[in-house]
């Protein structure tokens, strides 16, 4: 039952299309919730993990630049309902501050194409 909720919550937010403001994501025409949970779940963290040391800041992507308070509400949501996304979340988070390109209050809630991280600052304790 629970896999199938989060199933139709993913489905339901992929409506939700939101305009980027991120110059990195203005190449996105628009950004929504599913796109960034599903290229969180599609992402190869293999060819991240060879491939890391050309990740950049440029790649990052502010979570509130492409996404309003509601949805970034509703992204949280689904992480934390659907363990793909979870998992790689939690394995790109390791990859990109064990190579110093996030800090340990940042954490990668999306994927976009292009190879865009989306972070999200956390507060601090």
């Amino acid at each position: 039952m629970k896999k199938l909720f989060a199933t139709f919550a993913l489905a339901a937010l992929m409506l939700f299309a939101v305009g980027t403001n991120d110059a990195q994501a203005q190449s996105q025409q628009r950004t929504n919730v599913g796109q960034l949970v599903s290229g969180l779940i599609n992402v190869n963290v293999g060819a991240v993990a060879v491939n890391v040391g050309d990740i950049t800041l440029e790649d990052l992507v502010d979570v509130n630049n492409v996404l309003n308070n509601n949805n970034i509400e509703a992204l949280n949501n689904v992480l934390n309902n659907n363990q793909i996304a979870s998992n790689n979340s939690n394995l790109l988070n390791d990859l990109l501050r064990d190579a110093n390109i996030i800090t340990d209050n940042q954490v990668v809630v999306g994927v976009l194409s292009g190879g865009l991280f989306v972070i999200q600052n956390l507060p601090l304790p």
